[in-house]
């Protein structure tokens, strides 16, 4: 079987993808603390104050310790291809854990679980598995993400963004005056305006939760970058040149992470038990919301290494 060169274009027209019921157990289990991988970290009491926030940095340390180690599992070139497979499954799972319970290391952990599930699906090809990401494309179920209004609108602006660029990108292939095959193909299906559809439907989603924040999102944005470069672009933040519905869907998660660590303040050690469970909740949502952004970068043919995520 020939390895394929990248995951597949994750497809927006559904609202989640037809692995929801994993997903909302998914998000049930993090709220519930299975992902956290040391026993001890769930069965120990709470303790509410300076040993809240000890326990939480001790958790933390656990479970960045272990996901880093399935990554490096996965990563072993010398290592069977179906236990690197395991290794990244394992991998993306356990990064979302970071992000969820460990909300100063949101981001990383976020764009590791997407790099992960790259890395995974591309194993997956080479054994002849089936492997599904862990995708979500639309909060409709979500009546509340309490990271504050002001960090909502900024992750709307950034949706919203998104949104108008891909629809742009969308009529420039849909009237011939821009040629990239990959693009074009999603051009022709469909698939680029409803990624565009899925965004502005986000954003407004984002917004309708920020509980009256001042909304950031513009009619319409600068257009003069994607006339020019709709195929393939300079990515300004890394000076790569990449797919430029790639470079959106990279700087979207970008953007989003960077509003939240600005905007987001969450301190578990603060709250009580049920406003964290909630918390919890929120930040899988958001966490895999971010990844299938990052996701589809990678599916686009934007790099997943760390020095184009990290560097």
């Amino acid at each position: 079987m020939q390895t394929p060169s990248a995951p597949p274009i994750v497809r927006h027209s559904a609202h989640l993808r037809p692995w929801r019921r994993p997903l909302a157990r998914l998000i049930a289990a993090a709220v519930a603390c299975a992902f956290v991988g040391s026993a001890a970290a769930c069965s120990t009491p709470r303790v509410e104050g300076r040993a809240e926030g000890e326990r939480s940095v001790d958790v933390c340390e656990t479970l960045l310790g272990e996901a880093t180690d399935a990554s490096t599992r996965g990563a072993e070139p010398g290592a069977p291809k179906i236990a690197r497979y395991m290794a990244f499954e394992d991998a993306s799972h356990r990064w979302l854990d970071v992000a969820i319970q460990c909300p100063a290391r949101f981001a990383e952990g976020t764009l590791r679980s997407a790099q992960a599930q790259a890395a995974a699906y591309t194993l997956a090809g080479t054994i002849g598995v089936d492997y599904e990401p862990l995708t979500v494309t639309r909060l409709d179920d979500v009546d509340a993400l309490g990271i504050g209004g002001d960090a909502l609108a900024k992750l709307a602006l950034a949706e919203d963004r998104a949104g108008f660029a891909t629809e742009v990108i969308a009529g420039r292939f849909a009237d011939g005056v821009a040629d990239d095959a990959r693009t074009a193909a999603l051009a022709e299906d469909g698939a680029l305006l409803a990624m565009s559809n899925d965004h502005k439907e986000m954003a407004s989603r984002l917004m309708h939760l920020s509980d009256g924040a001042k909304d950031l999102r513009r009619k319409v944005y600068a257009t003069q970058a994607l006339t020019k470069h709709s195929a393939d672009v300079v990515d300004p933040a890394t000076g790569l040149r990449a797919n430029t519905v790639a470079v959106l869907e990279i700087d979207c998660a970008r953007d989003e992470l960077t509003a939240f660590d600005a905007s987001a303040h969450v301190d578990y050690g603060t709250m009580p038990e049920g406003r964290r469970m909630q918390m919890r909740t929120a930040l899988a949502q958001l966490s895999m919301l971010i990844a299938t952004h990052a996701y589809t970068a990678f599916t686009l043919g934007y790099p997943s290494t760390d020095a184009a995520l990290f560097g």
